[in-house]
This record gives C-alpha cells, sequence and structure tokens, in this order.
C-alpha cells in the first residue's frame, strides 16, 4: 500500500529525486491529473487508534500500523501495514507529484471512511474531515483538489453532506465505498440521495471499502483480498448500480470507478448475455449493461497495458 501511494519512497538518495524533479520541470509530460490518489488526516487516524477491532490503526514497536483485514488482527494475527507519515502528510505528496510528472492530484479519504463510526461521532467526524479535505486546494495553489466524504449513520444524513459538500469550496465531489449509508446501490431506499446527487451534478468516485468473499481469500495476508476482494466489490456495486436503473433514471450523474471498474471490462459481454437471457431482468432496464457502461469513467490504475486497453475499449479515451 505505501509503495502504492509514495513510488518515490523506495530511492536511494534525496539527490535522485531531485535530479528527477529537474528533468521533469525542464521537459514536462503530457498534462497529467491524478483522480485516484488517497490522503488520511491526522484527525481521522486517531479516531481509528481509539479502535478495539478492525479496521483500526494501532501503536507496535513505535509505528502505526493499518489493519483491515480479518487475518491481519487478533492473537494469531499477521500484522498489518505500516502507516508512516506519507499517509497524511500532503507536503510529501506535492514531492511524490513532481517526482512522477502529476501536474493535478484529486485526493480522497481512503478506507474504510466512516463506516465504523455509524452514529453522531460519524456525523461530526465527516464535517471535520471534509473542513480539512476542503484547505488543500488554497494550501497547494490548486494542485491537490479533494473529494468530500460521507456520514454513515443515515440517508438523510448522507443528502444533508451532499449539499455542503456542493457549498464547500475546494472540495468538488464525493468519495464512497459501493454503498451507502450501509445499503446496496440499488436499494429503494437510495432514490432520494441518487435524486440529489443528480441534481446537484456533483461526481462520485467509488472505491471499494473490504472486499468481498474474505473466507475464500484467507492464507495470503492482505494480498488476495486487495488483489481478488477490491475489484470483485467494485464490480458488485457497479453492476447494482446499472441493473438497478440507477445509471439510466438519474442521466446527470458522474460515477468515477476506481481500479478501472474492477471486472467490469472484462464481463461486459457475459453480464449482455446473462441480462438478455432472464427476461424479468430484461425488463428493468431499457440498454445493454455494456452500453450503459459507457456512462461511467473509469480510472486507468490497472498495473498492466492490456487492462488499460480493456478498460478504454469498454468506456471510451
Amino acid at each position: 500500500m505505501n509503495k502504492h501511494y509514495m513510488p518515490w519512497v523506495g530511492w536511494k538518495n534525496k539527490e535522485r529525486l531531485e535530479i528527477e524533479i529537474q528533468t521533469l520541470s525542464r521537459n514536462p509530460p503530457m498534462k497529467i491529473i491524478d483522480v485516484h490518489s488517497h490522503l488520511y488526516p491526522l484527525e481521522y487516524i486517531r479516531l481509528l487508534e481509539k479502535r478495539q477491532s478492525i479496521p483500526r490503526v494501532i501503536n507496535a514497536n513505535g509505528q502505526r500500523e493499518f489493519r483491515t483485514f480479518p487475518e491481519e488482527d487478533g492473537p494469531h494475527g499477521v500484522g498489518g501495514r505500516l502507516m508512516g507519515a506519507e499517509y497524511f502528510d500532503w507536503e510529501l505528496k506535492l514531492k511524490a507529484m513532481d517526482a512522477m510528472g502529476i501536474q493535478t492530484a484529486i485526493v480522497s479519504l481512503g478506507n474504510p471512511w466512516l463506516d465504523p463510526f455509524p452514529n453522531r461521532e460519524g456525523d461530526e467526524a465527516a464535517e471535520a474531515i471534509n473542513q480539512i479535505m476542503s484547505q488543500y486546494e488554497t494550501r497547494t495553489d490548486g494542485r491537490m483538489v479533494a473529494l468530500g466524504v460521507l456520514p454513515s449513520s443515515s440517508v438523510e444524513n448522507a443528502i444533508h453532506a451532499l449539499k455542503q459538500i456542493a457549498a464547500t469550496r475546494g472540495l468538488h465531489g464525493v468519495v464512497s465505498q459501493p454503498a451507502i449509508s450501509g445499503l446496496a446501490f440499488d436499494d429503494p431506499q437510495l432514490e432520494p440521495f441518487w435524486s440529489e446527487l443528480n441534481r446537484l451534478e456533483l461526481p462520485i468516485f467509488i472505491h471499494p471499502e473490504n472486499g468481498i468473499g474474505l473466507e475464500a481469500l484467507r492464507g495470503y495476508r492482505h494480498t488476495l483480498p486487495v488483489g481478488i476482494g477490491f475489484p470483485m466489490e467494485t464490480t458488485v456495486g457497479l453492476t447494482r448500480l446499472i441493473f438497478g436503473g440507477v445509471l439510466e433514471k438519474y442521466p446527470n450523474l458522474k460515477v468515477l470507478a476506481a481500479h478501472g471498474g474492477g471486472c467490469l471490462p472484462f464481463l461486459a459481454g457475459r453480464l449482455d448475455a446473462a441480462w438478455n437471457s432472464d427476461e424479468e431482468v430484461h425488463q428493468k432496464i431499457s440498454q445493454a449493461p455494456s452500453v450503459q457502461m459507457k456512462r461511467l469513467y473509469l480510472d486507468a490504475l490497472v498495473y498492466t497495458a492490456p487492462a488499460l486497453q480493456a478498460v478504454r475499449l469498454t468506456v471510451g479515451t
């Protein structure tokens, strides 16, 4: 996880970093906007440090350790991932952006967001975190802008947060796991939320939270939960958004999905075939799933050229 956020951490010395920055400044590449970039404000980390069960942050041997999966915690746990300053230090983030030639980063709080705090504590945390995140744009002269986070206490409170985010300078959308207030995207109780998001035309960034099928993925620390469970969780969320008719009903929704939409590009044809073979489901939406997928925005964080090509062919460039 650390390597994913801070690719330059493993470099041998500061001089090498400075040389790379100078080279990029003399020969800038095309403008790069990083839409998938996380920061964990210290105020949020301290909330996770108070927890006695996952997801939580513990202090082990003088270092913070981020534990999110069952196999990482408990008396026989394998331990979590080290949480260094790169998780919360926005100045380090800027240096990483310089090293990688990234002009602008759209930063968001990472998982588990506020699901562990489905009460007033979470409501208050949402307001505080959104205020912190909104300040990055001014602090960085526009190089970092932010997405707001939603409370998990109720649909009504999530809608209230949407309105606050839309009215807050420095916040340009919202980040969410593939559920809102604990409800799947196609749950009828979320109709008022999608209606308000559609009205505001705020982008929503969908990112996996815990992964799914974790019991079947045990035995490989966090590798299989992150490598398989995460993209499958995103895939299920997006397919419910499509098959539940949400995308079709709300034409102004702007949905960005992490990791190239999970497995969606690979499964597009299979989902069309399944939709065609079930008359009852077929009647719920008027266009094939693969057609509706073109409404989505998928990021390029897919690690291989063939995967990126699949994403491009699914939703366009």
